[in-house]
């Protein structure tokens, strides 16, 4: 499998701090005393910024634990009908919603029960403001009207997480308030934040008040929405009650906040059991002996030996030019106060040496034989560059003493691995070419027919990943990773609309910020399967949508302990695979695996899908040491939501 992201929080979470073998699996398991951690660290937000803090439902809806939470939160959000007479019915408090659109029958039952309302449109508002009047007209509390707004400032870095991607549907822009009568609105909502510090509210905060000052200096209240990572050990509290409280004394306004995945974060646990094992020839022997999941060794090079090329993955490709950059580091660091002669002699000798040690030399007959059928296009003065038609792919030949604008070969090499870590390019090192016109590095990229894209295109595509443009062609991240190079000639629109960069330079990133590939070549043999009694579809579908590697306890990645597995799900969906890991000892069927950080969205987008069994939901209470079962589903529960 490729490899997903860690989200680095979850090995905050400890393990629990009960038996595991007295729960019966698979079940949600939520630690009270972690859980009550987090609230008392968002009640001293509310307490030191002045700001309201609510809890949302969308997030976290375990209502189980509601009078807990009572006790230090101001209420809860809700994204639509239901999750608002939850909210009523269990939490009390405030009641805020905010949805995309409103029903007819939805709007009469809400008036009753919310305090706040925050409309996705003018359209929206203008629709459902005489049914407010009128019900202030009988003398009815009606809830206070908002107007949610796209700040058009985004740093979300996954587009399905985005709420302020180009063409998203949420939120009003500033410039479709031009001129528009506002009169009748309190309140302003944004939500622009995902798993995010204060240091991103705090630029969004600046966004909104740049595109909307007519409509913040009128309303009352203001909802800076979710996405805040307040309950991470590395979030930077003290910029948000700073954020929050300069922003009440610029424009005198009450404050709201509604994190769902902080009030639960590292609060829960997902215990689940072997059922079965297949695939398995060996159960004694170690499963991984590819030579692609041997740990790096700066001694020797036969760790990135790999198959002839016609079965290199590009997760070989990655390992290979990683190696390449120690090689070619290790070797400058053995010159003493090297001249630019002695630094291109030194890189030429690496090169050659490392590429025939390592089987990723290519000499000018293979060379030949690889570019005879290709055809070549016009490449710049640093690359020749051949299409090869019949695998849709582009070789470059990329020739020193520059590499292109990089200067040498390891920063060229860096910036291939960059481009596929930050802009999920597919550009493979394919080798070190020996030929009549001198070493160059080979690489290739997929073959893209489109046309060249616009700069203001191009500014979209960067200000989406949470670039400002710093000058022409270069943008630049808060962090100091910057990206040079950006013209349209270097990035092409294909017939989708999709932005492809093809040639461009990230600078600011070293080999070290970048995650190594933990792919495996295709002449490995394949794990073994665990079967769980879990499902990753159906109970933990954050992990294929995100897409992340959910953590467990004892685990690791599957070349760094004895025994690998492949962990896939009780569904009939062939997709239905959690990850690949590695143990200390082998699996055995009745095992219990704990993943941690478990509560937050997970518990809130299960299905039944396939009918499978839905984990129990169990509290655990450190103080009494009591687990108990707050809910168990059975059949009756998946046929009521059939027909």
């Amino acid at each position: 499998m490729s490899a997903a992201a860690i989200p680095p929080h979850v090995f905050e979470q400890p393990a629990p701090r009960f038996d595991i073998e007295r729960v019966q699996t698979p079940a949600y398991v939520v630690d009270l005393g972690l859980l009550r951690q987090n609230a008392e660290k968002l009640a001293r937000v509310q307490a030191e910024s002045g700001c309201k803090v609510l809890l949302a439902q969308k997030g976290f809806s375990m209502f189980a634990t509601y009078p807990l939470l009572r006790e230090y939160l101001s209420g809860c959000c809700a994204s639509g009908l239901y999750e608002a007479l939850l909210a009523h019915e269990e939490f009390g408090g405030e009641v805020h919603v905010y949805a995309p659109a409103f029903k007819e029958d939805e709007m009469r039952q809400l008036i009753p029960i919310a305090h706040h309302i925050s409309f996705n449109s003018l359209a929206q508002w203008r629709k459902w403001r005489p049914m407010l009047d009128a019900a202030r007209a009988r003398g009815e509390r009606v809830p206070s009207p908002g107007i949610r707004v796209n700040p058009e400032h985004s740093e979300v870095e996954v587009a399905l997480y985005d709420p302020c991607s180009p063409g998203c549907r949420l939120g009003i822009r500033a410039e479709a308030l031009e001129g528009e009568d506002l009169e009748g609105l309190e309140g302003l909502h944004f939500h622009a934040l995902c798993e995010q510090d204060s240091d991103v509210l705090e630029r969004t905060l600046a966004a909104v008040e740049q595109r909307f000052p007519r409509l913040l200096a009128q309303v009352k209240w203001v909802n800076m929405g979710g996405g805040h990572h307040i309950t991470r050990n590395s979030y930077d509290v003290p910029r948000l009650v700073r954020v929050v409280r300069d922003f009440k004394a610029r424009w005198d306004k009450d404050v709201y906040l509604e994190p769902g995945e902080a009030v639960a974060l590292n609060t829960g646990y997902l215990i689940t059991s072997v059922v079965d094992i297949v695939g398995e020839t060996n159960p004694q022997k170690t499963v991984l002996q590819s030579l692609a999941h041997q740990p790096q060794n700066k001694q020797t090079h036969e760790n990135h030996r790999t198959p002839p090329h016609r079965s290199r993955t590009p997760a070989d490709s990655q390992r290979a030019a990683r190696a390449l950059i120690q090689s070619l580091a290790d070797a400058a660091q053995g010159i003493d106060r090297p001249n630019a002669a002695q630094r291109l002699d030194t890189e030429a000798q690496c090169l050659r040496q490392w590429a025939t040690d390592n089987g990723w030399l290519i000499t000018e007959e293979e060379l030949s034989h690889r570019i005879g059928s290709a055809t070549e296009l016009d490449g710049a003065s640093e690359h020749d560059v051949y299409l090869d038609a019949a695998a849709g792919r582009v070789l470059k030949l990329t020739m020193p003493p520059n590499f292109g604008a990089r200067g040498e070969a390891a920063a060229y090499l860096t910036n291939l691995l960059a481009c596929n870590t930050l802009l999920n390019d597919d550009w493979c090192f394919e080798g070190v070419v020996d030929g009549v016109d001198g070493l160059r590095i080979a690489s290739s990229q997929p073959f893209v027919l489109g046309e060249r894209a616009s700069v203001p295109e191009i500014d979209a595509y960067f200000g989406a990943l949470g670039m400002t443009k710093e000058r022409e062609n270069t943008y630049a991240r808060a962090d100091g990773l910057r990206v040079a190079d950006a013209r349209p000639d270097n990035i092409l629109r294909d017939a989708a609309g999709r932005l492809l960069p093809i040639d461009i330079h990230i600078l600011g990133v070293a080999l070290e910020d970048l995650p190594e590939a933990q792919g495996k070549d295709d002449n490995a043999a394949p794990l073994p399967t665990a079967i769980l009694d879990c499902s990753a579809t159906a109970h933990m579908p954050d992990t294929l949508e995100m897409p992340y590697r959910p953590h467990i306890l004892g685990a690791d990645w599957p070349d760094k302990q004895a025994h690998a597995y492949r962990l896939g799900g009780m569904t009939c969906l062939a997709g239905d695979v959690i990850n690949d890991y590695s143990f200390p000892q082998p699996l055995r069927i009745s095992d219990k695996l704990v993943f941690t950080d478990m509560a937050h969205y997970t518990m809130v987008k299960t299905t039944m899908f396939n009918g499978v069994e839905h984990p129990d939901i169990v509290t655990f209470d450190p103080a009494t040491d009591e687990l108990k079962l707050v809910r168990r589903f059975g059949y009756e529960d998946f046929k009521r939501r059939l027909s």
